[in-house]
């Protein structure tokens, strides 16, 4: 079950990438953009080159970032929506299953064999797939000011990585096979019969 889930798991990480490239691909960065993203390098190489001390450096990259993400709320709705499609309604139609987990011939299933709800599988994406960490940014982008956006997403992408894989070592080293996701969405994965 451990290599299924793995599987399953690479699998749908590779759509979600590809669709990420292709959205990429018809949003190209406007000239905007690629100022604020030859800035963010400019910046890098002022603090590699010992021109910027770090309080400096991450005083101007925070601004380039926030701008940066404002310039690009648009693409980052966009991969949010499909996020919340593929991670929640997909599953939900599709009796617990992604293209992965249907590649597989597994299934997120309620612990309890009851009903699959939303929020279950809004828990469990927010652990693994980094919808979290999306959410946040969406949300945050208006309420943080500049100089603390940066820290603060950076933190929550901090939280989101070590969540995920402390739940992949729950997962490979725990008799029952259930990572953090599954205990706190009361879900696991299960074989389809």
């Amino acid at each position: 079950m451990r290599v299924k889930r793995t599987i399953s798991f690479i699998i749908d990480f590779m759509i979600i990438m590809i669709v990420f490239f292709i959205i990429n691909s018809i949003f190209p960065s406007n000239n905007e953009v690629r100022i604020l993203k030859a800035k963010q390098n400019e910046i890098i190489e002022k603090y590699t080159m010992h021109e910027i001390d770090f309080r400096s450096y991450v005083k101007e990259y925070s601004i380039v970032i926030y701008n940066l993400d404002k310039e690009q709320m648009v693409v980052n709705i966009i991969y949010l929506v499909f996020m919340l499609g593929y991670t929640l309604l997909l599953p939900l139609l599709w009796k617990g299953r992604t293209v992965g987990s249907y590649v597989c011939n597994i299934q997120v299933e309620r612990f309890d064999k009851g009903y699959l709800y939303v929020h279950q599988l809004l828990i469990r994406n927010v652990l693994v797939f980094g919808l979290g960490y999306l959410i946040a940014k969406n949300i945050l982008i208006f309420i943080v000011p500049s100089k603390y956006y940066f820290i603060t997403i950076s933190s929550i992408g901090i939280i989101q990585i070590v969540l995920a894989l402390f739940s992949a070592c729950m997962i490979l080293f725990t008799k029952n096979k259930r990572g953090l996701q599954d205990l706190i969405s009361n879900t696991e994965m299960a074989r389809i019969m």
